[in-house]
């Protein structure tokens, strides 16, 4: 007994809540009404507080690249006005980009073919075009360039923009020259390249080409960023009008991914409708009856009220307290509807094994005794693990976790003050034996016994006092639910079957197996296409960009970032070797991907005749800033070099190395952390970057991250359940029940084809909360219920809390359901983790813990919930119990315990006959007195 020392003072504290609401609940009623109303108002901040950054959103906050991006920012900084180069840049910038390819997939490289995709380029430049201030703006005004030239796609450079060239023209592959002798990198502009015969480099076909169009963004100069942002847009509205019987095209800008992830929000509102409609649906068939007095199907429908006003109370509070909303975030309703129906449920089912006899303040005390102390834990449980989910590096993930965390917290209160008083007052109306529909006065089943079966069934219901006999029994329908029959006749005696509990156990080690399989088969990272909706148009250029330009990756920049003296040999040597490792790299194209400005300052100084090959550092340093950063295309080594303010020491250079065969995610991740190992290793102190790091960074933190917060929260399980659960044994089989749900969810997602991304991770740590609901439920009823065996004890535990939790499970997969037919990535791996947890959550509540529990759980209640006569009031059951807190049906059953023993306290006999014979009265004038305060 000494266990359930916190839960009986709150079991103690809802049961005098309970009273108060019985006794005044206009009051608890009205006032989370106006609450919620007044909260809402802070949903017009919605348009104004939205966020759409995909590197914010989605990327760790700690990201190792981040810093790194900012060294490179401190060092070599870019002013794309004037000395824009691509391969050096720090930030992917504004741009618009085409990929073309053949409409008979035949070779891009034909004259016909280039002579469209020469029509398509005039057309950008001419046709995209912004009107700001009264000024028009076209490319040429607003392109990233090169000492005032605009920065040119090299293939079309290459050919001189003349489509008869081209097959005349010896292109190779991936490294081609200009006719000055300038490398040009091709990597990027064509795919799916076949060589010409007996050749390795020179270019036969082409299957794609893609062309890049930069505009200048926020640099500070003569344009603002504004206006490069209204060419982006012009630029997706103008170019579908471009039309071509040769070529497809596919577009796509640096704003793509943001509008579309804003767009699919959009998307969602129709699905909520309909699941909305599905919910109060199912609610109110689920509290319907066949007894026309005892069905509550309106409270049904009130239940999802409190839900909803959960949501828009939370949203409203959010939005004020200036938390920016994201599209991730329109998924928690989703969750929040199915959550408050699960409590509903539950308090509902309490009230149904209350007798209908005693008065409502007693019934609503005995209810929120019993189910207001089980949602209480699982409303702690869910809000420590959305709570902890807040503290990840992940935004994305932050700003859902307190969205769907403070919706949990008004779901709670509303239930036990909104949804409470609406139990109350239709408890006044069972009471007074009202139609549920009519509201007018119903006869008995017993006295309708000589009526058509169809008004026995529509119009009949409720008891009345005249349904007792001498022994305080119930003699009218029977009240329990067909489904808590159910459970307590049928499928609970048949799971505590020993054969059964056998098969049960050998199909739970399988279900272990494959789910600690499938866990093995993780896969990280999200896409970035996946963020969009799949009839997005991007998603057509990330189709077409996997299949022909994942040959060769990014460029990686290789930063010494340490004071060094290049014109001493021996660290030429160093710097030399240090590029040779990286490029033997396997991620690595190799020596002829490798762009170094000392390499080719070697070869000047070498090949010109009136230069030493070896000059010391004073001569070293002033033949390259006077002479060799000025000559043609070797200016472009200037963005490359950090010189002191006096130009007399090199502070810090970078070289570059080109990557290959980043195809997959796991192909990125793994370029990354090859290359940051191999500057680690360096001689020197060297930081190696590209802005796709930023993205790649989510792959290496996404897992951390995820079993972190397994990890806490599952600890803070263990703590709630220890302070709320009255027996340590069944916190612990709460805990392992959490590990196996979990399991199961992350290993089965991933044989469903889902990633563990920031998305899926959300619904991981939902499934931290409701793996608690279902197991905390059962085992809750489990230790406190009725019964001198294990057995005994999970039959009622599943007489108990099964039909709530097979209705939980059914509500949110139906809540869920319409998330199914979405067409985005995010809302459909929302449905599919949710549909898991749901499932497996259910199996372990009502399969596999209750038939663990029959062997390892604690071998005695603490405490007998009677089931006769629906009373859920805990009673000692020693013969030595107080006398003054039994009363009606229950001082009976304590009378005849006392009679089963020596008549040694004759006083205490007398004394329970007297409540006994007067009980009834009691229980009748408290009735009449509250049915006249209500109405």
């Amino acid at each position: 007994m000494a266990y359930d020392c916190i839960e009986r003072r709150l079991r103690r504290l809802f049961e005098l809540h309970g009273s108060l609401v019985a006794r005044y609940p206009l009051p608890f009623l009205i006032i989370p009404i106006l609450v919620a109303g007044g909260l809402a108002s802070g949903m017009y901040l919605l348009p104004t507080q939205q966020e759409s950054g995909v590197e914010y959103l989605f990327t760790p906050t700690n990201g190792q690249a981040k810093t790194e991006r900012s060294v490179i920012q401190d060092r070599f900084p870019t002013n794309v006005s004037s000395n824009f180069q691509q391969s050096r840049l720090d930030v992917f910038g504004r741009f618009g980009r085409v990929i073309l390819t053949a409409k008979d997939k035949s070779n891009i490289l034909q004259q016909r073919m280039m002579e469209e995709v020469l029509r398509l380029h005039e057309f950008v430049l001419n046709n995209v075009s912004v009107i700001h201030e009264g000024q028009t703006y076209r490319y040429k005004d607003l392109c990233a360039a090169w000492e005032g030239v605009c920065d040119s796609n090299d293939l079309l450079e290459l050919v001189n923009y003349n489509a008869s060239l081209v097959q005349t023209t010896t292109i190779r592959y991936p490294t081609s020259f200009s006719p000055v002798g300038a490398p040009l990198f091709l990597g990027t502009q064509l795919g799916g390249v076949t060589f010409a015969e007996d050749t390795e480099d020179t270019v036969d076909s082409a299957e794609a080409l893609q062309l890049h169009y930069y505009v200048r963004w926020d640099d500070g100069e003569q344009v603002n960023d504004a206006i490069s942002a209204m060419w982006e847009e012009a630029f997706l509205t103008e170019l579908p009008m471009f039309t071509s019987t040769d070529i497809d095209v596919a577009m796509y800008t640096s704003n793509s991914r943001e509008n579309e992830l804003n767009s699919v929000t959009n998307g969602i509102i129709p699905l909520f409708s309909i699941t909305f409609s599905v919910i109060i649906t199912f609610a109110v068939c689920s509290c319907a009856d066949t007894d026309a007095v005892r069905a509550k199907p309106w409270l049904g429908m009130l239940g999802v009220v409190s839900a909803g006003l959960a949501i828009v109370s939370s949203m409203g509070l959010v939005l004020f307290c200036g938390v920016k909303f994201i599209s991730i975030v329109a998924s928690m309703p989703f969750l929040c509807l199915g959550i408050g129906i699960d409590d509903m449920f539950i308090m509902v089912a309490a009230w149904r094994k209350t007798n209908p006899h005693h008065s409502v303040e007693r019934r609503m005390s005995e209810a929120l005794g019993e189910a207001a102390m089980s949602i209480t834990i699982t409303s702690i449980t869910d809000g420590l693990a959305f709570g902890i989910g807040a503290i990840t590096v992940f935004p994305s993930v932050q700003i859902f976790c307190i969205f769907t965390g403070v919706a949990l917290v008004f779901d709670y209160i509303y239930q036990i003050t909104f949804f409470a008083a609406c139990m109350a007052i239709f408890g006044y109306r069972e009471k007074k034996n009202l139609h549920w529909a009519t509201c007018l006065r119903a006869p008995t089943k017993k006295d309708a016994v000589h009526r058509s079966g169809c008004f026995r069934l529509f119009c009949a219901g409720g008891v009345s006092g005249e349904d007792l006999d001498q022994g305080g029994v119930d003699q009218g329908p029977e009240r329990d639910h067909f489904f808590m029959r159910f459970f307590k006749k049928y499928f609970g005696p048949f799971l505590t079957n020993i054969f059964v509990k056998v098969v049960v156990i050998v199909l739970f080690l399988g279900y272990l197996a494959v789910s600690i399989w499938g866990c093995t088969q993780l896969r990280e990272g999200l896409r970035l296409q996946s963020l969009a909706d799949d009839n997005s148009y991007i998603v057509k250029f990330y189709d077409l960009e996997d299949e022909y330009f994942k040959v060769y990756g990014p460029q990686i920049m290789v930063s010494l970032t340490e004071e060094v003296d290049y014109s001493n040999l021996t660290v030429q040597q160093q710097i030399s070797d240090t590029l040779e490792k990286f490029e033997n790299s396997e991620y690595s194209y190799g020596s002829n991907g490798t762009e170094s400005w000392l390499t080719v300052y070697k070869t000047y100084l070498q090949e010109h005749p009136f230069l030493p090959a070896n000059p010391n550092n004073e001569r070293f340093i002033r033949i390259l800033k006077d002479q060799f950063l000025k000559r043609g295309w070797f200016d472009r080594y200037q963005l490359d070099i950090e010189f002191d303010e006096n130009k007399t020491k090199i502070l810090s250079s970078r070289f570059f190395v080109q990557s290959k065969n980043t195809n997959t995610a796991n192909r990125e991740r793994d370029m990354m952390l090859d290359m940051r190992r191999l500057a680690a290793e360096a001689p020197f102190q060297m930081t190696v970057f590209h802005p796709a790091f930023i993205f790649y960074d989510q792959y290496t933190a996404v897992l951390p991250n995820t079993l972190q917060n397994i990890g806490i929260a599952t600890a803070c399980m263990l703590v709630v359940s220890l302070l709320l659960v009255p027996h340590p044994v069944c916190s612990l089989w709460i805990v392992l029940t959490i590990a196996s749900i979990d399991a199961g969810v992350i290993g089965f997602m991933t044989l469903w084809g889902v990633n563990l991304d920031s998305v899926s991770m959300i619904n991981i740590i939902m499934c931290i909360g409701f793996s608690v609901d279902f197991s905390a439920h059962i085992t809750y009823a489990f230790v406190t219920g009725q019964g001198e065996t294990r057995n005994e004890r999970s039959v009622f535990a599943l007489y108990s809390i099964g039909m709530p939790i097979v209705q939980s499970a059914v509500s949110t997969i139906l809540g869920i359901l319409a998330l199914a037919f979405s067409t985005s990535y995010i809302f459909r791996t929302f449905f599919k983790t949710m549909l898991l947890v749901m499932l497996f959550g259910a199996m372990h509540g009502i399969v596999v813990l209750p038939v663990v529990l029959t062997f390892l759980g604690p071998k005695k209640s603490l405490g007998i919930r009677f089931e006769k006569h629906g009373s859920t009031s805990k009673v000692d059951d020693s013969p030595y119990a107080a006398p003054t807190e039994l009363t009606g049906p229950e001082a009976l059953a304590a009378n005849r315990a006392l009679q089963s023993v020596p008549s040694h306290n004759a006083a205490i006999s007398e004394y329970v006959n007297k409540s006994f014979q007067n009980d009834e009265l009691q229980i009748r004038e408290d009735a009449n007195q509250h049915d006249n305060t209500i109405f």
